[in-house]
């Protein structure tokens, strides 16, 4: 299957900088970008709250780590300049922002003792860590349609109760987690004609080699995955940072990391408060 095409998101309210995503074609792991469409999440016969079910997916855990996994460097995430701003969010926004922001952060002492029931680590994690954890939450997850939208329960509250919950839930739960690796995640709602979604995108660094190496370990780990889904944020300095799409689908319907990205209009929103349209 052909790698579908780098695209760029629809903002609202323009900021400084941009993004766009594209996706790595794992029939070739050097990095070549081709362009296409974008596929909507589910198939034309499915609705919200039918996505598969994590027993039902094959998640291969059996390819051996390459050196970038191996190491315990996390990228950081820069300062913004819109940070200080003093840019005035719309309200509605801004109340989403802090309940992410609350829900993500509560529980860490609880958060902590998960991370280290998937990985039996307390420190020097690494990709291989990251996608441990992706493996770990979508094999326990049990998805429940909520219809009070605004309200989020805190991650712990959400692993305490068995992994249930729908998207903005498994948002959450993985952020928190990952959070607590020292990883940095952001979360992006994302809205078309029918519904909307959430879901996490992971920070992979802003230099192409090492995102590109992080790819290539994926498409590695994930034999099934026919394309490894990414983002670019092109800041006004003409740097670029890539963000690994966390969600639950996959583009063939396996679930792995880099699984093909809901279309629709984007609110991002960063654990520090930031918000683009």
């Amino acid at each position: 299957m052909a790698c579908t095409k780098a695209f760029k998101f629809i903002f609202l309210i323009i900021f400084l900088a941009s993004l766009v995503a594209g996706c790595l074609d794992t029939g070739s792991l050097n990095g070549e970008l081709v362009s296409d469409d974008v596929n909507k999440l589910l198939p034309e016969e499915t609705v919200p709250g039918e996505e598969l079910n994590a027993e039902d997916v094959n998640l291969t855990d059996s390819i051996e780590t390459a050196d970038i996994v191996t190491s315990s460097a996390i990228p950081e995430v820069p300062t913004y300049s819109e940070e200080n701003s003093g840019f005035v969010y719309p309200r509605e926004y801004r109340i989403l922002s802090l309940n992410f922001k609350r829900a993500i952060g509560t529980g860490e002492e609880r958060i902590r003792e998960e991370v280290f029931n998937i990985t039996g680590k307390t420190s020097g994690y690494n990709m291989e860590d990251a996608c441990d954890v992706y493996n770990y939450v979508n094999r326990q997850w049990d998805y429940r349609y909520d219809k009070n939208a605004e309200f989020f329960f805190g991650a712990s509250q959400t692993i305490d109760s068995g992994y249930t919950g729908d998207c903005d839930d498994y948002s959450i739960v993985m952020s928190a987690l990952l959070e607590n690796m020292g990883f940095n995640t952001r979360v992006v709602t994302a809205y078309n004609e029918s519904y909307g979604h959430a879901y996490p995108e992971l920070y992979i660094g802003d230099d192409m080699e090492t995102a590109y190496a992080i790819l290539d370990y994926i498409a590695e780990r994930y034999p099934y995955a026919e394309n490894v889904w990414y983002s670019e944020r092109e800041l006004e300095d003409r740097q670029t940072q890539y963000w690994l799409n966390f969600d639950w689908s996959g583009s063939n319907g396996y679930r792995h990391p880099g699984g093909e990205y809901f279309r629709g209009a984007y609110i991002i929103y960063y654990p520090n408060g930031l918000i683009e349209f």
